[in-house]
């Protein structure tokens, strides 16, 4: 594939057949489409594992567990601000897929236009309102820092504040290169950059720089990043370009519910992981912060390994579904899931046996085991593998709006059990407990969902998940047929 590309890998090759054998007998480039994701995804996978092994130890040392803390706090609000874009750019980016699968350029051209008019203008104005807020109101005040004195917390404030917005419009190069068959590239250069992003701050960190040198180096790799990756979107896809010449508010209407849905899950994952850090922060300071952090950080490893494949067969799953084609929507999900659940027992076995050793010469000594609230961990990490491959499914069909909100109650709820349990038993471990709720309460209602959707049963998603089933039916039978998985 050249770098220069005018057509579509989606509109040339959509499947159609619906007796499809598995994996094998699917098309060959959208085959090839899957592995360059996972790929893609792979490499996006390392960049996490990188930037979470490297840093913690790196800023730990550099500027000790107080300083590393407040750090943490500081970046943990801002997370909140990625639904400026009210959600559009993935429902958008859906669409706008749809369209190009039936040949209707000029309709996914209004909608990027229209998405790109909403995205930029609400980054800027969001940029604008937060720059006066954090100027007037008392941050330094409400946190009680020890480290930081008050300018250096509004200034990284608004450094993590800004790259925040000035990311935002990367949503709007994502919907363009999905819609263009080009989704590994997007995940490889939005990697790369997130990578360059935390390098900077290392190296800061390192050559003696505090919080504040660091937060700038963030930003600007991230001010330049963007806008690049645009450049190189419009030059490999020459049917889209930046204007507001077909920018149409009824283009964004009919994507109103699924793009409401977009907006809740990252509120939610933002309440479920940045607002466990503040509560714990809050209540046992910032010293727990760094212990929870650096042990869900670790047990998470059991989930980043699955993202890998499950994000790698979504456009597969939305393509399978715009065609029609419930058998392919079937086999996609039963080898994602399937897979996903082995990778994850298997991370999770291997944190199990080797998890103290690697938290002790990871950080060097300065993070000690808290045995309850490692398993606890370990035991939602596996539990979000079971339930994120079955709301994969309901993304790619754009029917995640109850999931999501489903997935807001549950982990506003956690939070607030969180917040409860830690004063009243002062014990880190509380925090497991709660999130384990979460994860129950997810996997419950996709897998559900999932069997509605699929025309399935429950127990046979859940025989699926079996990892056991799938060494047995590999041995058995290498390449099982699809129907026999549902039986």
């Amino acid at each position: 594939m050249s770098l220069r590309e005018s057509s579509s890998g989606f509109a040339q090759n959509v499947p159609h057949s619906a007796n499809i054998h598995g994996m094998s007998s699917m098309h060959a480039t959208a085959f090839r489409r899957i592995a360059k994701g996972f790929g893609a995804n792979a490499y996006d996978q390392v960049v996490t594992v990188i930037i979470q092994i490297v840093g913690v130890p790196i800023l730990l040392h550099a500027w000790g567990a107080q300083l590393y803390g407040e750090w943490l706090i500081l970046f943990a609000i801002p997370a909140y601000l990625s639904i400026t874009d009210l959600g559009f750019s993935q429902s958008a980016g859906n669409d706008m897929t749809a369209r190009v699968v039936r040949h209707d350029r000029a309709g996914a051209l209004n909608v990027f236009q229209s998405l790109a008019v909403l995205v930029y203008a609400g980054s800027a104005v969001g940029l604008g309102v937060t720059t006066a807020v954090l100027w007037l109101l008392p941050f330094d005040q409400w946190l009680h820092f020890k480290m930081m004195g008050p300018q250096a917390v509004r200034l990284v404030l608004w450094l993590a504040a800004a790259e925040m917005f000035v990311r935002l419009p990367n949503g709007v190069n994502d919907a363009g290169f999905r819609a263009g068959g080009d989704y590994a590239l997007h995940v490889s250069l939005t990697s790369t950059a997130r990578l360059l992003q935390f390098a900077t701050v290392w190296i800061a960190a390192l050559r003696g720089g505090g919080p504040v040198s660091a937060a700038i180096g963030f930003f600007g790799v991230r001010l330049l990043a963007t806008p690049l990756t645009a450049t190189l979107l419009v030059y490999r896809h020459q049917w889209l370009r930046f204007s507001v010449e077909h920018a149409r508010k009824s283009e964004l209407r009919p994507l109103l519910k699924p793009a409401l849905a977009n907006l809740a899950l990252p509120f939610a994952q933002a309440v479920n992981i940045q607002g466990m850090v503040l509560v714990v922060g809050a209540v046992l300071g910032p010293v727990a912060v760094v212990v929870f952090s650096t042990l869900r950080t670790l047990t998470r490893l059991a989930l980043q390994v699955v993202l890998a494949v499950s994000n790698a067969a979504e456009p597969e799953i939305a393509a399978a579904h715009g065609a029609g084609n419930r058998e392919l929507m079937r086999s996609l999900f039963m080898h994602v899931l399937r897979g996903g659940m082995w990778l994850g027992f298997a991370a999770a076995a291997a944190l199990t046996l080797f998890g103290r050793f690697i938290l002790r010469h990871w950080t060097h000594g300065n993070v000690e085991m808290h045995g309850a609230l490692f398993a606890l961990l370990l035991a939602s990490a596996v539990a979000s593998v079971l339930w994120y491959g079955s709301l994969i499914v309901l993304k790619a069909a754009n029917c995640h709006l109850r999931a999501a909100v489903v997935f807001v109650f549950a982990s506003v709820g956690a939070v607030g059990v969180a917040a409860l349990l830690l004063r009243l038993t002062g014990d880190l471990a509380a925090s497991g407990l709660a999130l384990i709720c979460v994860d129950g309460a997810m996997a419950f209602y996709t897998i559900h969902s999932v069997a509605r959707l699929l025309d399935v049963t429950t127990s046979s998603i859940l025989r699926a998940a079996n990892p056991y089933l799938l060494l047995v039916q590999r041995s058995q039978n290498p390449i099982p047929l699809v129907a026999d998985q549902w039986e």
